[in-house]
């Protein structure tokens, strides 16, 4: 057993030690600024533009929480966050680009997902349950009225990588051969999205997905009502509320 100054010790260095503070002549808000003031720079860098930034900064400021701590702001925090996820980078790569320890980038980028997961649950949703009318997309096609006058929507899923410790691979292994985990989400005829749910192993079926869905997400899944229904691809099962391609039709044309 380890000894009280041996203790005293690994404590003081995990928590008492600290790194020497990161300097440079641009911190991350400055170059954050400089993003900003550069035409197009912020929609390459941050994969959206200085006006849906600033939107995006003020509803999460204004309706879901997010608040500043005293040397980084809430600013900062989001271009954190999107920095992260537009480029797929790494936390380390983000310590060097704002000039902060990982462990502050690791904390302000669970804030940052902790007030969209918030925003999440008034923006992805239908925009009516009920779904009265028909959308104009299907009405004033001749080719899909009255065909289609009953569809809401699309539904279907798609794989995203995921890093895993090697005893929790098997499960998330499909037949790409790499590690993803299952999202299915479901778009309705404006492309907005009306339900996402992400997590599931990469190796379960489609149907399987869908299933666990309905039953977890059960009291905010947008569910059909009677006579309306998804359009699905031939991985879903075909039953009503779910409409699947006809087996043997091709259905994905280049049209």
């Amino acid at each position: 057993m380890l000894g009280a100054a041996e203790i005293a010790q690994i404590y003081s260095d995990l928590y008492l030690v600290k790194n020497p503070p990161r300097t440079s002549g641009v911190s991350g808000t400055g170059w954050l600024l400089e993003t900003m003031k550069s035409p197009g720079e912020c929609h390459r860098q941050l994969r959206m533009n200085n006006e849906i930034f600033l939107d995006l900064h003020g509803v999460l400021v204004g309706r879901y929480g997010l608040r500043p701590s005293m040397h980084i702001s809430t600013k900062e925090m989001l271009a954190m966050f999107l920095y992260t996820c537009a480029g797929n980078e790494s936390n380390r790569r983000a310590q060097n680009r704002f000039k902060h320890s990982g462990e502050t980038i690791s904390r302000k980028f669970d804030e940052v997902l902790n007030a969209l997961m918030a925003m999440a649950k008034d923006f992805i949703r239908p925009k009516n349950p009920n779904f009265p009318t028909v959308h104009k997309r299907i009405r004033d096609d001749k080719r899909a009225y009255p065909h289609f006058k009953d569809c809401i929507g699309a539904l279907d899923g798609t794989h995203i990588r995921v890093a895993l410790s090697p005893d929790e691979q098997v499960r998330y292994i499909g037949k790409t051969g790499v590690a993803t985990q299952n999202v299915l989400a479901v778009c309705d005829f404006d492309m907005r999205f009306t339900y996402v749910s992400t997590g599931q192993p990469g190796a379960m079926h489609d149907t399987s997905v869908l299933y666990n869905a309905l039953r977890v997400d059960e009291e905010f899944f947008p569910h059909p009502p009677q006579g309306k229904y998804y359009v699905v691809d031939a991985g879903y099962p075909n039953r009503p509320g779910y409409l699947a391609p006809y087996k043997g039709e091709r259905y994905h044309l280049p049209e």
